[in-house]
C-alpha cells in the first residue's frame, strides 16, 4: 500500500461550472513509513485531504524542521523490510510542501 498525493484546484472553462483539474502530482511514496509522517505532523498525513494547501504548509514545515532536528529518531522507525526510509519520508514531505507552496489555492487531495 502506498499514499498518492496530488493537489486539484477548480478552474472556469466558460461552462456553466467550474473543472477540477489537477494542478501538481506529488506522486506515491510508501505507507511504510507512515508512522513518521503521524509523529512528525502530530496526526495520520491523510487528514491534510481536502484541507487547502496554503493552510497546510505550517503543519508540513513543523514536521519536516522536526523530522531535520532529530534524524535518529526518525530512521530507527524506518520500515525492516527495507520498503522505504526516512530520507524517502522526509523528501516526500518536502515535495508535498512545495507543491502546496506553488499551489496554496488548490485542494489536497490524499489517497491511502
Amino acid at each position: 500500500m502506498s499514499y498518492d498525493i496530488s493537489l486539484h484546484a477548480y478552474v472556469s472553462t466558460g461552462g456553466p461550472e467550474p473543472k477540477e483539474v489537477c494542478v501538481a502530482e506529488v506522486g506515491d511514496y510508501t505507507a511504510n513509513v507512515a508512522p513518521m509522517w503521524d509523529k512528525a505532523l502530530g496526526h495520520p498525513l491523510r487528514d491534510l485531504t481536502k484541507r487547502r494547501a496554503g493552510d497546510a504548509l505550517d503543519v508540513l514545515r513543523k514536521g519536516i524542521a522536526a523530522m531535520e532536528t532529530d534524524p535518529d529518531t526518525y530512521r530507527e522507525m524506518s520500515p525492516q523490510s527495507g520498503w522505504g526510509s526516512y530520507e524517502g519520508a522526509l523528501k516526500y514531505l518536502r515535495d508535498l510542501r512545495d507543491a502546496c507552496a506553488l499551489h496554496p489555492n488548490a485542494q489536497i487531495y490524499v489517497l491511502a
